[in-house]
């Protein structure tokens, strides 16, 4: 199989794997945690972003202005998130203000128009708070050895995976105005592996909010 050949496959899975973990979310939402309700609202968001960016590319062949409204999602849903599971609630409120707030900012001024010259360091600032996010839960669930065995089960993977998954997405995405304008073929293979990632990220999601729908009683 030619990498042509992947890429066209693994950017088709991407919507139908959205909509598996939206259908999921709907079909148990009743029986969901408000955790599990804020990662459902994220596929759902995602899935839309996804379908409208789609969209964009087909009618005006540019959808960069997307990454902003992805990169939004991602501060508002797992900010939120976050804010429900640590103590430090005063620290997330701040977070959630300014990396909205600039986020919004390169909105207004970033060049758009020309792949060439878009980088949208809002994309890589966006992981960088959540990373640190989940690395502050990890602390304060080691700190408290009852919280730890408690939520183990519930949110210790769970964190693990939004640790790695936004590691990886800040990796990416710091670079890529760089990459873009030095090896545009090394650049392909770095954003489908992205996107290979991305979809094992929703299964995993997917997979949770079954998970807690089917253990939860309604």
């Amino acid at each position: 199989m030619s990498f042509i050949t992947f890429s066209e496959i693994i950017t088709r899975v991407s919507p139908f794997v959205l909509f598996l973990g939206t259908s999921v979310g709907l079909y148990y939402y009743k029986r969901l945690t408000n955790v599990a309700k804020l990662l459902f609202y994220f596929l759902l968001g995602s899935l839309c972003i996804d379908l409208c960016s789609r969209l964009l590319e087909e009618w005006f062949g540019n959808n960069l202005i997307l990454v902003f409204a992805l990169t939004l999602l991602e501060l508002v849903i797992f900010l939120k998130l976050y804010y429900d599971l640590t103590q430090k609630k005063k620290l997330i409120v701040f977070l959630s203000i300014f990396g909205i707030a600039y986020t919004i900012f390169e909105l207004i001024y970033v060049n758009t128009t020309d792949v060439h010259l878009f980088q949208p360091y809002a994309k890589a600032f966006g992981p960088l708070v959540i990373v640190g996010m989940a690395l502050l839960f990890f602390f304060e669930l080691i700190r408290d050895e009852e919280s730890l065995l408690k939520n183990e089960q519930n949110y210790f993977v769970l964190n693990s995976t939004i640790l790695c998954f936004f590691s990886l997405q800040f990796l990416v995405f710091l670079p890529l105005n760089f990459l873009v304008n030095t090896d545009l073929q090394l650049t392909g293979y770095i954003l489908i592996g992205n996107i290979f990632f991305m979809i094992l990220f929703y299964l995993y999601l997917t997979y949770f909010i079954w998970k807690r729908g089917k253990n939860l009683k309604p």
